[in-house]
């Protein structure tokens, strides 16, 4: 059986080149068909040659008239719909300012791997309303540009990273526990220090805060979602520019198994 999955993609049209090499092989069909066909048949009649290559000559030309005009149409317009469904594709996929996951789509990235665990990290950029009114917001936009770069080359490949929402990212660890969730946390919270020092020319000194909870399969998403935007609330409140882990078993999600700062007195 044909495997479409793998055969659609092959088939879609990008560039001018596959219109014109596509075009050139449907003309090719075009004529080969009805000229193979007519050949098999006026071999059985006594015709001389002449004749017989005359009359196949007639027959290859009318399609070779038609097929190239109506192909090249047909394929350019493919063409145009290719293009369109792949940009459209890419603005549900990705955020157009960060260029990580957008929410609806990294939620269901999430959804699809939550049969083998995982740990859910939330994650907030320190004092960004002051970001932007200090600066503006252009430079508040580079911020969170240097937050999803940061986000990207700090996590392993296989972890989902998407926007949430304003200047809130969420990160999928597929089958973290909570000391994976913690290392994680960790490395991205002294990774951020490092990169958010200077931002488009201006010593920001940009930071984050993350809350993290491991996800029990009995769980909805949702409800390690929760722990985690409570644990971030806690590390929010207790400094900023740190982690914490909330116990994903615990009903009272202010219970904190990890953080990388010491909390504020």
């Amino acid at each position: 059986m044909l495997d479409f999955d793998r055969l659609l993609p092959a088939l879609r049209i990008r560039s001018g080149q596959h219109v014109l090499a596509w075009t050139a092989a449907a003309t090719a069909i075009s004529v080969a068909a009805p000229v193979c066909a007519l050949a098999v048949a006026l071999s059985a009649i006594d015709f001389g040659p002449v004749q017989f290559w005359g009359i196949l000559a007639v027959c290859a030309a009318i399609p070779l008239l038609i097929a190239p005009p109506v192909a090249l149409f047909l394929l350019s317009m493919m063409r145009l719909i290719t293009i369109t469904v792949e940009r459209i594709d890419h603005y549900v996929q990705f955020d157009t300012l960060t260029g990580v996951l957008t929410r609806a789509y990294l939620l269901g990235r999430i959804r699809g791997a939550l049969p083998s665990g995982g740990a859910f990290l939330m994650v907030d950029a320190d004092h960004f309303k002051a970001i932007n009114d200090t600066y503006g917001h252009d430079v508040g936009d580079e911020a969170l540009k240097r937050i999803a770069e940061v986000l990207r080359a700090t996590t392993h490949a296989e972890s989902f990273v998407g926007r949430l929402g304003g200047e809130e990212f969420g990160v999928f660890l597929p089958g973290a526990d909570d000391a994976r969730a913690a290392a994680v946390a960790s490395a991205l919270c002294a990774a951020m220090r490092a990169s958010g020092e200077v931002v488009a020319g201006h010593p920001l000194h940009l930071t984050i805060s993350i809350g993290g909870a491991s996800h029990l399969r009995t769980d909805p998403l949702e409800r390690t979602m929760k722990l985690a935007d409570a644990a971030l609330y806690r590390a929010k409140r207790n400094g900023r520019d740190r982690f914490y882990i909330a116990a994903a078993t615990d009903t009272m999600p202010a219970l904190i198994l990890q953080s990388d700062a010491a909390p504020a007195p």
